[in-house]
């Protein structure tokens, strides 16, 4: 399995969500899960504390990459950008590392802000920092550094038409989270703030337009050549002679990791990320913008079918934007009705198992979403055992949705009889999966994991507004 399709559940909405109904079940839990508990030899699931060892690496490594128009984003349904493509091929060398009979690693990418990368990984909430991220003194006292992969300048941006001027650095347009502010600073030249919510891309998105007036910006010379396809209109000017590393940081507890990711990036040299910037080229988008969640569906179905999702999760305390993520993962959101018998409706339900739910219609959209929302509560309740995490019981419940909770709970007794860990599907269920059922199911539960994770990075108060449209 690719990477991308590695991206993790946010577990602290999960348990939030159904801390309620996790309290009401506790009298009636049972001891343990499953027959066979995990063995003290168990591969490791998450790096964790322990020192990385490439040899045996964990089933996955975290990696806080900076969700943004160049570095990863969602384009059609699938990831793409330029640390998405560099990550994809350090997945592969991290893999023919291992030795002969140890597990794969994966990667799981967690989209964050790129303000949010160094932070994130000093907290322990990742092991991999990525996100065309400038090395400076100021963040080396807070996490270690790889090698750089790229050694970028900045150069001033503007409109083809626009007049020269005899200080090109002055005065620029800088949006807040640039880089590009302190290499002015350090020139002692003055800048102006763009816009909240500004990005060198969206700026330069600006410039692009036919007789564009804006003002002239200073972005990253990658930033620039992998754009300029797409923005051909925009002129590159003067840059300022001080280059720059740009790197990957992991934890300074972590040196082992370091180490390796040094020995890839020296490995692959420039053509690393100069490979990155031609295949995430085609996939840019027309202005600069990120495309938002919403716009995973062309269609843009969400605000439409947000009441029902939302009436239905309510009376089964779900969190609604699991049952958007289903839908887009199984229709696009576009209801395929089968009248004939097999799956039907937005959510792509059996209607022998919208009947078992109490649903006589499952044809239309309020009995369709009504029957899916009854079968996660009850696969919630069923995967609501001892030693399931809330990750785990997410994953349990994707998974059972698409091939039913009788072979979910099959792979699981197999699980247990080969040493593995019942209740924990990565790294352990997984496995089994995906040497019994095959890759369509590995698939489907990262794809919905990561539609959920994207519709929750957008925030509650953005879905509030799609569902208000």
């Amino acid at each position: 399995m690719g990477l991308g399709l590695a991206t993790v559940p946010a577990s602290s909405v999960w348990a939030a969500r159904h801390a309620k109904a996790k309290v009401a079940k506790a009298a009636h839990k049972p001891v343990a899960a499953a027959e066979n508990p995990q063995p003290d030899a168990a591969p490791a699931s998450e790096l964790g504390d322990a020192p990385f060892d490439p040899a045996k690496p964990p089933a996955r490594l975290r990696v806080l990459v900076a969700q943004g128009a160049s570095t990863y984003f969602i384009a059609k349904g699938k990831p793409h950008g330029v640390e998405y493509a560099m990550l994809l091929e350090l997945e592969k060398f991290l893999n023919k590392q291992k030795a002969k009979g140890a597990q794969a690693v994966k990667l799981q990418l967690i989209p964050v802000d790129s303000g949010e990368l160094i932070p994130m990984l000093k907290n322990g909430e990742g092991d991999i920092a990525a996100g065309l991220m400038p090395v400076n003194d100021a963040a080396k006292t807070l996490v270690a550094f790889t090698q750089p992969y790229l050694t970028d300048r900045w150069c001033v941006a503007q409109n083809r038409n626009a007049p020269a001027t005899d200080e090109p650095f002055d005065k620029l347009l800088l949006p807040g989270a640039s880089y590009g502010k302190r290499v002015l600073e350090d020139s002692g030249k003055s800048y102006e703030e763009a816009p909240l919510g500004s990005s060198s891309e969206k700026l330069l998105g600006g410039l692009n337009k036919p007789g564009a007036d804006g003002k002239a910006t200073l972005a990253s010379r990658y930033v620039l050549d992998l754009w300029s396809k797409r923005f051909p209109n925009v002129k590159v000017g003067n840059c300022i002679d001080q280059p720059g590393s740009v790197a990957w940081a992991v934890s300074k507890d972590q040196p082992v990791l370091k180490d390796t990711l040094d020995r890839f990036i020296t490995q692959q040299g420039p053509k690393l990320a100069e490979t990155a910037a031609k295949v995430t080229q085609r996939y840019l988008s027309d202005d600069g913008a990120v495309p938002t969640p919403t716009q995973i569906d062309p269609i843009d179905k969400l605000g439409f079918f947000a009441p029902a999702f939302q009436l239905v999760a309510s009376a089964n305390n779900l969190d609604w934007l699991l049952l958007a993520a289903i839908g887009q993962r199984e229709t696009k959101l576009t209801p395929m009705v089968r009248k004939n018998g097999g799956p039907t409706g937005v959510m792509q339900v059996n209607p022998q198992t919208a009947r078992k739910m109490g649903v006589t219609d499952p044809h239309g959209n309020e009995g369709n979403i009504t029957a899916a929302g009854r079968y996660l509560a009850y696969l919630r309740r069923l995967f609501d055992n001892a030693g399931v995490s809330d990750d785990d019981q997410l994953y349990f419940m994707i998974a059972a949705y698409n091939a039913g909770e009788g072979r979910i709970q099959q792979l699981r007794r197999q699980a247990a009889k080969q040493g593995l860990d019942p209740n924990r599907w990565q790294g352990n269920v997984e496995t089994v999966a995906r040497k019994s059922v095959g890759p369509r199911l590995l698939d489907y539960v990262n794809t919905v994991s990561r539609y959920y994770l994207a519709y929750q990075k957008a925030g509650k108060g953005a879905a509030s507004d799609v569902a208000a449209k």
